[in-house]
């Protein structure tokens, strides 16, 4: 067996505030979990509250894992069991600070992480999904199999914020400003325009989003996708975990997930030959296998796109100060 992993923090100056965590079980399972970054700061102890989400469900998996007959296939009903220990054990976090009350009414001061997670059941190899965490499984007699969950939320979110910079690129803006009133459009919406944009202007930048979303995205109802372009990522919340919005999305958080939101699959163990699980740290997937091939994906998404604004636009971007994301590369390579 070839194991590689690689993960690093998104902040130059405080790696070691990295929000993802792993799960390396030879012989049992492995996981990558993505801590959502809350942009307050708020902290748990001395750990930012994306960290104590990833930290408590990694140790919760290692601890199923370790405690399960996984040598017997559990399949659905170990899923379920194991889905629900991961709410508990977030339930149990908010009890331990004294917030149990407060995060079953304001879902904005829930703490959440995402999960990519393949363990061996019986003479299975079983992989769950939630949230944009990815998965991919390669083998001679599969082919290639790959999931990251389909986010709809995040194009939308995207999408205000490269074309609020392509709107204040052809004002000649500074480029300073250029980002700082972009960040602050995807963050809190267009519905009260950013500092540093005119009334005027940010209501053509949100019809001009509406439309590409319009097209990009038929199917979603213009309500909901108003919605969300009048309240930015400060209020997506009301869509984690939404058993029917298409702008629903699955996370970890300790509440309910609909069964839509959590991805299931399994495939003969004996005949898988390589299992990758990754953060969205990561903007473009190559086509070998390892961490070398993994960060020279990532060097060249940066060199092409360090502002995400273009072939991989995305929420935020890379600076002077950090990457755009904490990312983790977790490859295991079965001897076959």
């Amino acid at each position: 067996m070839q194991i590689e992993c690689f993960s690093l923090g998104k902040r130059f100056a405080t790696p070691e505030e990295n929000e993802d965590s792993v799960v390396i079980l030879p012989g049992r399972g492995y996981a990558v979990i993505d801590g959502v970054t809350d942009r307050s700061g708020r902290r748990f102890g001395t750990m930012r509250a994306g960290r104590f989400a990833s930290a408590r469900v990694a140790t919760e998996v290692a601890r199923f894992l370790l405690s399960e007959d996984l040598s017997v296939r559990g399949g659905d009903a170990r899923v379920r069991r194991l889905v629900l220990a991961l709410s508990d054990t977030l339930r149990d976090g908010y009890a331990a600070h004294g917030m149990s009350e407060r995060v079953e009414t304001d879902a904005t001061t829930r703490i959440g992480c995402t999960l990519a997670l393949g363990y061996h059941d019986g003479s299975a190899l079983q992989l769950v999904s939630i949230g944009d965490s990815g998965i991919r499984l390669s083998g001679k007699t599969l082919g290639t199999v790959r999931h990251v969950e389909a986010k709809p939320l995040d194009r939308v979110t995207a999408l205000i914020r490269r074309e609020c910079w392509a709107y204040l690129g052809r004002m000649r803006a500074d480029p300073l400003h250029q980002r700082a009133i972009s960040d602050d459009a995807v963050w809190n919406g267009l519905r009260v325009p950013p500092a540093g944009l005119s009334a005027e202007a940010s209501a053509e930048v949100r019809a001009h989003v509406l439309h590409l979303c319009s097209e990009e995205m038929p199917t979603i109802a213009r309500t909901e996708i108003e919605r969300l372009l009048d309240s930015g990522i400060s209020g997506q919340r009301v869509f984690a975990n939404h058993p029917t919005s298409d702008l629903g999305y699955g996370v970890l958080d300790g509440f309910a997930i609909a069964e839509r939101h959590v991805f299931t699959a399994d495939y003969a163990a004996d005949e898988v030959s390589r299992l990758e699980l990754f953060s969205d740290g990561y903007f473009a997937e190559p086509e070998a296998f390892g961490v070398a091939a993994w960060e020279a994906s990532f060097a060249e998404v940066e060199r092409i796109d360090p502002d995400k604004i273009g072939p991989h636009a995305s929420v935020k971007g890379s600076g002077p100060d950090g990457w755009t994301d904490d990312r983790t590369y977790l490859g295991i390579a079965f001897d076959r």
